[in-house]
């Protein structure tokens, strides 16, 4: 222990005699080890650690999937209930879904996100209420089923954290509901906090519990022993009888995956992809480590020297280097450790649109070992060819005055890592310039609105005050007139006030994902003999100027005030489906429906006199990226709110503004407390923000990627000018000798930069295939872009090669100016 605290106090004096090695040493491995610190700190809560339920490894997620195209959806009630009961695979199997609630009483309105559940979600799982109970059976029945989970936080900003609110009543969407129990702190829905619990049930005659609607995200708890090959085998099984039951249903079967594989499949390719690159920076780093211990120990060669002539061993010469590229490491590491906290700090700020489980990244336990251990392999691995370089010394040549002391050696391998950092940065800039590329592509896509000038913000109204239910069970548009006479008044109003140029409403935004498909029928042609065979489409309910207020173009009209409940049914296409199923028609005038005919559904899941409506196209409208910038638009119909709600009440009021879009948030909220007191508002934002948000994504990795790629180049160029300017330092008398014999200083330019732009050159070479090969992982992340993308490539070689030139040119320069006087005196 004495020796080891012996050394480490020696170490700790030689880096502080050499401040100027030490700091840039420190710095190139802070930046290398706190880079991979932060990616290995979101990996681990991203990638590795388990979510935050019960044996989170058992939890699956099952998902009803179309056979014809593979496309996997939700799932129907009806289909749930069949698997609750009959399934042998798992030991419990639970279904839920999104319901925005507005909850009222002794406060402003607010719009809470409310998760309704069957009985099995909080066991499956494997939480407990913290006050209370949770749902059961029972309270899946209509008429028992007006009761609430509160989340923590909703209990603790909406009723002061109250213990006694269970059994106490409250109100939602105008109905009162008793609260059953708070659930614990912390708990949420994949990362989303659960703010209220509702039980699952349906009235008798709900079109939603039906094989018509498959919203419902479905997750089983595997039993014991049981494989996900066994499940998957009984699901396609369940499948095939729900199939044989229900003609609907034949086209559809049920896969599953892991759940947390459902919530972070996406992002798993960039997370690796960064962890690859910041790795790359690390061997960069550790490379430049290696070459500046190179040159220390050639500069230390006689002081080391000395001690071996005074009994000092090689083994002890050795421990001794090794302990303080070991120290320099760990400082190195230390140092990337604050840097790590801070950056983990910030991504925390970012949201779970930019990636899952952000919120949750932390410096951990498994971080620290970690870091520690990346930083003992540096110290240790990368040290190592130094200080055997440096204690594997001749006493006789090594105390001459004129010893090269083993520069051959050494140039070797210092040059063979500047081969290896030049190549690692070519890979790693060529990916940045690919994402880059990507990126910028993805923000010149033309999604065919205007967001500029536009606040958006989200209402959704209770059907117990807004829907007739006689009507809605007999499919009559009807049925929501007072829901249309709601937005149309809210429309009314805010479209009188100074500075508003339009105002309009529509049930999902613009890349915000397809959310509502449905099959078309063209009266135009034969109807086929199976349902499933009706082009699928997207729907969309707009009211108000929801185009204008969006600028999105309309040929031939838009529709109109008058395109009420009782004004015939009137339909708006978009172009793609114009294309796509009226090739060389013109489809203004045309009869659509969104709705199957009662010839191609089973008889007793509608009325005898059931008849879709049929809707005339009024417009052809220009294709909106509803998907996300990253998709295609695929074929969609609008449809007037008044004539085709179908129960659907949420939605997105759009206000095109002259000014700022905020200064209105105050008057749309007055708004609707004037048409509606109970009614809140949410999801409050400029459109905007909403694009920003909706590309934050992409954004963030092609930034971490550009800054590694950035810290890759700067490394490497340092390590070439580091290089060259103890080769050229080395050179000096033979440099002064060329120049004696008349050479002049434009040839010994040319020496100089030619022998280090040959590592740079032998660097870009092996790079450049290192890339075609390895950017070829980038391709799922890249949009509109090859990975193999020739302008990229070449741009990056040329930008490396300038720096390499550079940074050969300047230590040449000096080189080149040297006195031939003084170059022939030179040691």
């Amino acid at each position: 222990m004495e020796t080891l605290l012996a050394d480490l106090r020696l170490g700790l004096r030689t880096l502080l005699k050499a401040p100027a090695f030490t700091a840039v040493s420190l710095l190139a491995l802070a930046l290398g080890i706190g880079a991979n610190t932060v990616m290995f700190s979101v990996a681990n809560t991203v990638l590795l650690r388990p979510l935050a339920y019960r044996d989170a490894r058992e939890l699956m997620r099952v998902q009803t999937v179309q056979q014809d195209t593979r496309t996997r959806i939700g799932n129907s009630p009806p289909d749930f209930y069949r698997l609750r009961e009959s399934n042998q695979s798992f030991s419990a199997v639970a279904a839920l879904y999104r319901n925005p609630v507005n909850l009222t009483g002794g406060q402003e309105p607010q719009r809470v996100r409310a998760i309704v559940a069957s009985a099995e979600l909080l066991p499956v799982l494997g939480v407990a209420p913290a006050l209370g109970r949770g749902f059961s059976r029972d309270d899946e029945r209509w008429g028992s089923h007006r009761v609430a989970i509160l989340g923590d936080g909703l209990w603790h900003s909406r009723f002061g954290g109250d213990p006694a609110i269970v059994g106490r009543s409250i109100t939602l969407d105008g109905q009162p509901y008793t609260v059953a129990g708070v659930l614990s702190p912390g708990f949420s829905w994949l990362g989303n906090e659960a703010q209220l619990l509702l039980p699952l049930s349906f009235e008798p005659g709900d079109n939603l519990n039906s094989h018509n609607n498959y919203f419902m995200a479905v997750i089983g708890r595997l039993r014991r022993g049981v494989t996900e090959e066994r499940a998957r085998a009984e699901l396609a099984g369940i499948a095939r009888q729900i199939g044989s039951e229900f003609p609907e249903s034949r086209s559809l079967s049920m896969d599953l995956e892991p759940l947390e594989d459902s919530m972070v499949g996406g992002v798993r390719a960039a997370v690796r992809v960064l962890l690859g690159a910041v790795a790359f920076v690390l061997l960069i780093a550790c490379a430049n480590l290696a070459n500046l211990l190179l040159v220390r120990t050639a500069a230390r060669r006689r002081e080391i020297a000395i001690r071996a002539a005074l009994g000092a061993s090689r083994a002890r010469l050795l421990r001794q280097l090794l302990t303080e590229s070991v120290l320099l490491a760990a400082l190195g590491g230390a140092a990337g450790l604050v840097l790590a906290f801070w950056a983990a700090d910030a991504l925390n700020l970012l949201g779970q649109e930019v990636l899952p489980r952000m919120r949750e990244v932390r410096v951990d336990g498994g971080v620290l070992a970690f870091t520690l251990l990346v930083s003992l392999l540096t110290g240790v691995l990368f040290g190592l060819a130094p200080a055997l370089h440096g204690s594997s010394i001749d006493l006789r040549e090594s105390l001459s005055e004129t010893s090269p002391g083993g520069a051959g050696g050494r140039r070797r391998l210092t040059s063979a890592l500047v081969v290896a950092e030049v190549a690692l940065a070519v890979v790693l800039l060529t990916g940045a310039g690919l994402l880059m590329k990507s990126t910028y592509r993805l923000l010149r896509v033309d999604a065919g609105f205007d967001p500029q000038g536009v606040l958006t913000a989200e209402i959704s109204l209770p059907a117990q005050k807004y829907v007739d239910p006689q009507l809605a069970r007999a499919f009559s548009p009807a049925a929501y007139a007072r829901a249309a006479a709601f937005y149309d008044e809210v429309i009314a109003g805010l479209r009188a006030l100074p500075g508003v140029r339009a105002v309009g409403a529509v049930s999902s935004l613009p890349l915000a994902g397809d959310n509502w498909g449905k099959r078309v029928v063209l009266w135009d042609r034969p109807l086929p003999g199976d349902a499933n065979d009706l082009p699928q489409i997207q729907y969309r309910l707009v009211a108000g100027d929801y185009f204008r207020a969006l600028g999105i173009r309309v040929r031939g009209r838009a529709f109109t005030e008058a395109d009420g409940v009782r004004a015939p049914p009137v339909a708006i296409v978009n172009q793609e489906l114009a294309r796509r199923y009226f090739k060389g028609e013109d489809p203004i005038g045309k009869v659509l429906s969104v709705n199957v005919p009662r010839e191609l559904v089973p008889l007793e899941t509608v009325p005898v006199d059931y008849r879709p409506q049929r809707h005339t196209v009024v417009g052809v409208a220009d294709d909106v990226r509803y998907a996300g910038l990253d998709r295609a638009p695929g074929p969609l119909v609008y449809a007037p709110f008044a004539q085709g709600s179908e129960g659907f009440l949420s939605m997105f009021v759009t206000v095109r503004t002259e000014g700022d879009p905020l200064s209105l948030v105050a008057a749309l909220r007055e708004q609707v407390r004037r048409t509606d007191p109970d009614q809140a508002v949410a999801s409050v934002s400029t459109f905007e923000a909403r694009l920003s948000r909706a590309v934050a994504q992409p954004r963030l990795q092609t930034g971490l990627l550009g800054l590694f790629a950035a810290l890759a180049v700067l490394l490497a160029a340092i390590g070439i000018y580091g290089v060259m300017a103890v080769a050229a330092a080395q050179r000096t008398k033979e440099i002064g000798i060329r120049m004696a014999l008349g050479a002049v200083r434009r040839d010994v330019l040319a020496l100089v930069v030619r022998q280090g732009f040959a590592l740079a050159a032998a660097g870009l070479v092996i790079g450049v295939a290192g890339a075609l090969a390895l950017t070829r992982v980038l391709r799922s992340l890249l949009f509109s872009v090859s990975a193999t993308d020739p302008a990229v490539f070449g741009a990056i070689v040329a930008l490396l090669a300038v720096i390499a030139l550079v940074a050969c040119y300047l230590p040449a320069r000096r080189a080149a100016r040297v006195d031939p006087m003084v170059a022939l005196r030179h040691e």
